[in-house]
């Protein structure tokens, strides 16, 4: 009878160390999860970021294009008409034709891209898209005549945290 009674309790005592050990390891994978959602987002973030500064270059060269094509650039002299404003940040998007006053002289702007889920583009039209947390300008600095320096920069705030990535490219008269 002894012997029983010395063991009285021993089950609670196992049931209670396994039941912590159960629970130290399911806050262990909570915690990885978590920490694997908010990775996911901030790359999903960065990834689109980039993509929206690439999309800023790429417009800025076609409308470089639109110049030399349609002959406001004739020679090194006028080379990039549209961006004779050096210096200063850009509103420029898809439905972007010609650059007359949408610059903003030495200041960047803060007005956000909006999301149009129609035509899956990005850009400062309102009607039937939606606000992003992404700010896009576009800085284009003419360099003698013959370059154009254009930087993207893209902003957004992610947990809190500003963010920013800058893509850059030069343009070079090539006629």
């Amino acid at each position: 009878m002894t012997n029983i009674h010395s063991r009285r309790g021993q089950t609670l005592v196992e049931a209670l160390v396994a039941l912590s050990i159960l629970t130290t390891g399911f806050v262990g994978i909570v915690a990885l999860l978590t920490k694997s959602f908010q990775l996911n987002r901030t790359t999903s973030n960065d990834t689109q970021a980039t993509y929206l500064a690439a999309e800023g270059i790429e417009i800025t060269k076609s409308l470089i294009d639109h110049d030399v094509y349609t002959g406001l650039s004739v020679g090194s002299t006028d080379w990039g008409l549209s961006f004779l404003n050096s210096g200063y940040y850009w509103d420029i998007d898809y439905e972007t034709t010609s650059t007359v006053g949408l610059f903003h002289a030495n200041q960047m702007q803060t007005s956000p891209l909006y999301f149009n889920p129609t035509t899956h583009l990005s850009g400062y039209y309102t009607f039937g898209a939606t606000p992003t947390d992404f700010v896009r300008n576009i800085k284009v600095t003419n360099n003698n005549g013959n370059e154009l320096d254009v930087q993207s920069i893209v902003t957004w705030t992610d947990g809190g945290l500003s963010n920013t990535v800058t893509l850059e490219d030069h343009f070079y008269d090539y006629l």
